[in-house]
């Protein structure tokens, strides 16, 4: 079982931990309504949405050639304008309680921007769980997989020990870049049918997986 021998448990923060989607959606949709293209369904932007996210923005139709700090800077007012009524997921506190008392350690990383990142663990009161809180340098989204290679190597334990927990298909990417295991949850910015494409186990929620992490 892949879950057998874990030191460490690495997870995402947006669609992992807490529930963004909509706050993503709505950001998108501002960004698109602006340039008068039609606003995307939350059914199409779990399906299509991806890493880097320029790639996604150009399938919307959206200028990143010419206008990609624009839209970026447009895209991370909106999400900030809002971020203070994102929320956990109603499992996570009980979770990494649990997850705490049995010894495993905790990261988080995100393609949220580095200091934000830690505002927000600080705001929803779980920083106490996690020896590792990891964002990206900027807020262009393009990536995570240098995040989890800095965790890695801070953590001081192999890549068979650390499982890496997200909810796109870039998380699966990612752990795979570094030869860790992955889980995936069908709760956030991708569905569970896109999310099985990659192979990896998937699970309804962080409670569940833990569940089964714990026997």
């Amino acid at each position: 079982m892949i879950y057998d021998n874990k030191k460490m448990i690495i997870f995402d923060w947006n669609g992992t931990l807490i529930d963004d989607v909509w706050l993503n959606l709505n950001a998108i949709n501002g960004v698109l309504e602006k340039r008068r293209i039609k606003p995307i369904t939350l059914e199409y932007y779990r399906e299509n949405f991806l890493f880097p996210v320029s790639t996604f923005y150009r399938e919307l139709g959206l200028d990143v050639s010419n206008e990609w700090e624009e839209i970026t800077k447009e895209f991370g007012e909106l999400y900030i304008s809002n971020v203070d009524r994102v929320k956990l997921f109603p499992d996570i506190v009980p979770t990494l309680e649990e997850l705490r008392k049995s010894g495993i350690e905790l990261g988080i990383f995100s393609a949220m921007e580095h200091e934000m990142l830690n505002r927000h663990v600080e705001m929803l009161r779980i920083s106490q769980y996690f020896r590792f809180i990891e964002g990206i340098e900027n807020y262009y989204a393009e990536g995570k997989t240098h995040l989890c290679k800095k965790i890695l190597e801070k953590s001081g334990y192999s890549e068979r020990e650390i499982l890496f927990v997200g909810d796109t298909c870039h998380d699966y990417e990612t752990a795979k870049a570094l030869c860790c295991d992955a889980a995936l949850v069908s709760r956030g910015h991708n569905n569970a049918e896109i999310l099985r494409n990659t192979g990896a186990p998937v699970f309804e929620s962080i409670g569940e997986l833990v569940k089964i992490i714990r026997g």
